[in-house]
């Protein structure tokens, strides 16, 4: 039997707030452990909670940028449960009347995904293990998250990788997080059944956590989905039930019955009254959705008649979109720039180390490297040589060109000395050369590149050989 998979995903994203969502006390992923604390976030008898109001602008903006309706009346709730890193045996969320709802995400395969809902908490906090005890830090007490929750909409532990992609692209995009997984800024969750292909009744549910990367959620989805299309096969029962993902054994494993909405009790907050989301606010939030991470693949594509894949590596960094398009301003040969950035230019910023904030030349200077090399002025080495001596300063091209001696050697008769003696010097090259092997050739360019020190031009190198090689014939 044909079976369909049947994925949601719930992300909580922390939004960019120099303070927690109820408290004063600093969001700083750097401070030493339990320094971030205050009586508000830990819970202590008799403190009241005050909402953070720049919380709710990025949970906004994040709302809008996602088509989502947003609810004009927002209250909170008290999620009640028991954790030893939730010192106050409750979270405060909004179960009821999310923030916002009903919205949507379109994928590079132009799906839609729904958005179910988008609402505000506060983080718990974290335990630490050391062998056989654990330790707290409250420091993440309190955090802004928004909590994102998708339709079941997503088919495929791929199309799960592509909604996360785009999802944490469009939140970058409109500055509201950095989305850094690796400090805990955005989590995910995944929902995931299985059903007969067609059917239009939902399988069991269960639920995967402890994935660390998207990379992880694809694999962990991939897994589920066959474990339980196995448990089916063979007559087994699928239960509603929460699984961690194993990195290192690569498999799910149970940790807990999932629990239901009543089982936490929910009801309003008392401490905090009822907040209405103004037209000026969401107006005003509005203004910093400018061009979205999808909207500009399709416009590159379009526009510069890029592949996705060379599009992809651009969209994942808008400083380096910008760079390629500043470029290309200065040099309108898009497939040009797109090969010195993609190739020459990431290879340069990879060894450096420090990523793009390394990069010291500006698009203008770049631009003619780029332009010297497909004109023939430079060769893809001395070119290579010119951008490595000014990638970290900025130092102008010609002049670089100028102290290195650097321009390349095209005449055939500055060519032509060193051609001959590069023959004269390879008689087994020429030799396998005559016998049919036209890949010996490529020896004696070798040799002339050699003896100008990279200068020359390989391809009327290339030329010169074969013309007096076939003389030779």
């Amino acid at each position: 039997m044909e079976y369909e998979v049947v994925i949601g995903l719930e992300v909580h994203v922390q939004l960019a707030t120099e303070s927690k969502i109820f408290c004063s006390c600093s969001t700083d992923f750097e401070s030493k452990p339990n320094t971030n604390i205050c009586p508000v976030c830990c819970g202590y008898p008799g403190v009241l909670p005050v909402l953070n109001r720049r919380a709710v602008e990025l949970a906004v903006r994040v709302s809008l940028a996602l088509n989502c309706k947003i609810n004009k009346r927002v209250y909170f709730e008290r999620k009640n449960y028991f954790y030893p890193d939730l010192p106050k045996n409750y979270q405060i969320s909004q179960y009821e009347l999310p923030l916002a709802q009903n919205g949507y995400i379109i994928l590079p395969s132009l799906k839609k995904i729904g958005i179910e809902r988008a609402h505000l908490e506060e983080d718990a906090g974290k335990l630490v293990h050391k062998g056989n005890y654990s330790l707290v830090d409250l420091n993440r007490t309190g955090i802004p998250l928004l909590e994102i929750v998708s339709r079941p909409d997503i088919r495929s532990a791929d199309e799960a990788f592509d909604y996360l992609n785009y999802l944490k692209l469009t939140i970058q995009y409109i500055g509201a997080s950095s989305c850094d997984m690796e400090k805990g800024y955005l989590r995910c969750d995944a929902n995931i059944s299985v059903r007969r292909k067609g059917g239009d009744i939902l399988g069991t549910k269960v639920e995967l956590k402890n994935m660390n990367s998207f990379r992880g959620v694809r694999d962990a989805l991939l897994y589920e989905a066959k474990r339980q299309i196995k448990c089916l096969d063979e007559g087994k029962k699928i239960y509603q039930e929460t699984r961690l993902w194993d990195e290192k054994l690569q498999k799910t494993q149970i940790m807990r019955t999932k629990e239901e909405a009543h089982d936490y009790r929910y009801f309003p907050e008392p401490d905090l009254p009822d907040f209405v989301i103004n037209d000026d606010l969401i107006d005003k939030e509005r203004t910093f959705i400018k061009e979205l991470p999808i909207d500009k693949r399709a416009r590159f594509i379009k526009d510069y008649s890029l592949g996705g894949r060379e599009v992809d590596v651009f969209i994942s960094n808008p400083a380096l979109a910008d760079f390629f398009e500043k470029t290309v301003e200065e040099f309108n040969q898009p497939r040009q720039v797109a090969n010195w950035i993609l190739g020459p230019l990431l290879e340069l910023i990879n060894s450096l180390g420090g990523g793009l904030s390394k990069v010291k030349i500006t698009p203008a200077n770049f631009s003619k490297v780029v332009k010297y090399f497909t004109e023939g002025k430079l060769n893809n080495l001395t070119a290579k040589k010119v951008l490595s001596l000014s990638i970290e300063d900025d130092r102008d091209i010609d002049a670089i060109i100028k102290e290195e001696g650097l321009l390349q050697v095209s005449g055939e008769d500055e060519l032509l000395s060193f051609v001959d003696e590069a023959i004269k010097s390879s008689p087994k090259a020429v030799e396998d050369y005559l016998k049919g092997r036209g890949q010996a050739v490529m020896f004696i360019v070798g040799q002339v590149m050699k003896k100008t020190k990279g200068k020359a031009n390989p391809k009327v190198v290339k030329q010169l050989i074969e013309g007096r090689l076939k003389e030779h014939g």
